[in-house]
This record gives C-alpha cells, structure tokens and sequence, in this order.
C-alpha cells in the first residue's frame, strides 16, 4: 500500500484567501497543520491555523503566500518518508495443542514421581553424574520433574504463558525447540561452573526464563534487522516486563537456582535476537515447523528412556 505523506494533505496550486490571509495547506488534523507550518517558521515567518471545512487550513500573511508555499511543498517532499513506519511485528497463528501437550507431559511426569520417588535421582541434573558418568541426558529429563505442587504449579503457568508466547513469533517448532535447548544449554553452564561441587538441580524453570528470554529477545532482533523503529508495545514493553519477571519470578533464596534462572534467559534472549536478525522464523514451513516440535519430544522421550535405562 502506498504510503501517506505525514505532513501535508492539499497544496493548493494557487493559494486562497481565508479571513484576510492567503491558504497554503489544508490539513485532516491540526497536528498536521502545526507540523507543515514549521516549514513557515523556518523560513522566518509568523502562519496561523484555523479549521476550514472538515479540515484544517495553514495561512500565512498575503505578501508571502508564494513564497511559504513553495517552503511548505520542499519541507513536505524532503519529508515525505519521515518518520518511518515502526516494524510490526509478526505473529504466527499456531495450536494451542503443543502447548497443552507440554503443560499436560509436566503434570504427568509429576504423578509418576509420587509412585516412583526414584525418577527424582535418575532424572535430575547432577554436576557429579555428568562429569563423573556422562549423564548428559540430565540436562533435559531434570526440566520435566519438580519438587512439589507449588513448584509444579508455578511453572505450569510460566512455561503455558511464555511458551505460548514464544511460539507466536517463532511457530510451534522454533518456539519449543528453542524453550528446551536453551533451557539444557543453562543447565549445562550450571554443571560446568560446578565442577568443583556438587550441584543438583529440577523443574522446568530454567525452559520458562529461556521462553521470556526469547518473547524479550525477538522484537530487539527484528529492530537490528530492519533498523526501523518498533512500537514500545512491542519492544520496550516485553524487554522491560522481561527483565522486571526475571527479578521477581526468578530471584530468591536457596533453593531457587537463580543462576539457572538468569542462564535460560540469557541464552533465550540471545537466541530469539539472532533468530529474528537472521528471520529464520520466515524460512521454516509448516513441515519443518512440525519436524522440530517432533524433534523436540523426540529428544525428551529418549533422554528419559536413557534416564531409566542406565546403570
């Protein structure tokens, strides 16, 4: 669709008189009067605005009208363009039904731990097991058990909101992909920063901050791609609302692993700007967005099968 000039609606060719001044410009608003009449004062001349017929009519004093008018249409044709269009974001329509599905995986596995208390050993991440047994299948199966209802509670509803979210700028596949390899990235960093303890951590915490991470991360990507301005809607907003949840929701006292907390968003963030710059997200079909979301639960059945096989 052809774009509207911000600043001028009628030039009229010759201008007209109105109370004793000459027209130069009609105006939808007296916003837009306002701002062509800068063109005026710039040229170091007084202009008057009074509304005319559904619209709103810059005037100028008779022995100048020509002179302003040719001022009002350079100021309108060096401006045209200005200010940009802010960026409007993309926003995929997608299923609720992965998101259901992970709430629903999540619930499961927490009923499985109240008959088999030993999943909580087999399946938490374990600074000692990785180093010590090559139990990399930790850091997945760890993000899916948690240590009592609220715990469960808690990021039911974060994972429900920010995966949801996530995956409606990404699509269902790039969206939860990216929730759970950036969650285990954070659990990896965890593990490696601990090689000298004994770290233990669960709970899909880690996969909710890597979810905020990237709602935060893609409106500053998109802005990096396009280096055109975005609504504070849409950018200042989430970034802001991001960083304020990862204070609120993922600060706190042992034993809240803040440091997992602030991994996941970090490396959600990081991902979610580069996957915008890059607009990946408008390479990948649907096909390939059902692959990765098959990927994704692929991924954590066989961990877990891996989990409750070893020895």
């Amino acid at each position: 669709m052809p774009r509207k000039s911000f600043i001028a609606e009628i030039i009229p060719e010759t201008p007209m008189k109105l109370d004793g001044r000459s027209v130069i410009g009609l105006y939808s608003t007296a916003r837009r009067a306002h701002e062509a009449g800068l063109a005026v004062l710039s040229a170091g001349s007084p202009y008057w605005v009074f509304p005319f017929e559904d619209n709103y009519a810059l005037t100028v004093s008779n022995s100048q009208a020509a002179q302003l008018a040719e001022e009002v249409r350079i100021y309108r044709s060096k401006n045209h363009f200005w200010p940009p269009v802010p960026v409007s974001l993309p926003e995929k329509k997608i299923s609720l039904i992965p998101t259901v599905a992970f709430a629903t995986m999540l619930v499961a596995v927490f009923v499985f731990q109240g008959y088999f208390p030993k999943l909580d050993d087999l399946g938490m991440t374990s600074s000692v097991a990785f180093l010590e047994e090559n139990a990399w299948w930790r850091l997945f199966t760890s993000m899916t058990l948690h240590k009592d209802i609220g715990h469960l509670v808690g990021n039911l509803f974060g994972i429900s909101l920010f995966g949801y979210f996530a995956s409606r700028y990404l699509g269902n596949g790039l969206g939860w992909s990216n929730s759970v390899a950036c969650a285990a990235l954070a659990n990896l960093t965890n593990v490696l920063l601990h090689t000298n303890t004994i770290y233990l951590s669960l709970g899909a915490s880690t996969a909710v901050f890597s979810a905020l991470g990237l709602v935060t991360g893609f409106p500053v990507g998109s802005y990096f791609r396009t280096g055109r301005p975005i609504t504070n809607r849409q950018w200042v907003i989430p970034f802001a609302g991001g960083l304020m949840l990862l204070g609120w929701m993922g600060s706190g006292t042992y034993p809240t692993d803040v440091a997992a907390h602030l991994w996941g968003f970090i490396y959600g963030l990081f991902s979610a700007i580069l996957l915008a710059k890059m607009k990946i997200h408008a390479w990948v079909s649907k096909k390939g967005q059902l692959i990765l979301l098959g990927i994704t639960w692929l991924i954590l059945g066989v961990t877990w099968f891996l989990a409750v096989n070893a020895t």
